[in-house]
């Protein structure tokens, strides 16, 4: 059976070949769709119990947030939560893709690294509630740079 995810235009170049490069039977296609990226996943990735227990967990951040991931029946969510307050800020799907490999629907990807003790964002700029890391400007002009985070 296929599962087709729709987004509409807010998958990087970079995530797209991430996806398709960690999962073998993904096929993505850019259509004309109206600027619409259609991914079809032949047979999406399913995550072992022992992957599941592994990454439920707060991950301190290279930004000095902590990301708190969570699973209930099946599906996988995250969000972002300051040190001192577990604060919440908005909740995202992680679809999983690949052994210790999730996408969000706008385009943020996580590698659960090291037995789920490590994980490392790329396109974190795409997550609800980000602080900028020192040295970097959040901007809400579309054009800023990749922002990549590190657990430590």
């Amino acid at each position: 059976m296929s599962k087709l995810i729709h987004v509409a235009r807010l998958l990087p170049a970079a995530a797209l070949l991430a996806l398709s490069a960690a999962s073998t039977p993904a096929l993505a296609q850019s259509g004309a769709d109206h600027g619409k990226v259609r991914i079809s996943i032949q047979a999406p990735y399913q995550v072992t119990a022992q992957e599941a227990m592994s990454m439920e967990q707060p991950y301190a951040l290279s930004n000095g947030q902590l990301l708190v991931v969570r699973q209930q029946d099946q599906q996988f969510f995250g969000r972002l939560a300051q040190r001192r307050e577990l604060r919440a800020t908005q909740e995202v799907r992680l679809h999983a893709t690949a052994p210790g490999r999730f996408v969000t629907e706008r385009g943020a990807s996580l590698a659960f690294e090291q037995g789920g003790e490590r994980v490392v964002i790329d396109d974190a700029q795409r997550l609800p509630g980000l602080r900028a890391p020192a040295g970097q400007a959040l901007a809400d002009t579309g054009a800023q740079a990749p922002i990549r985070l590190v657990s430590r």
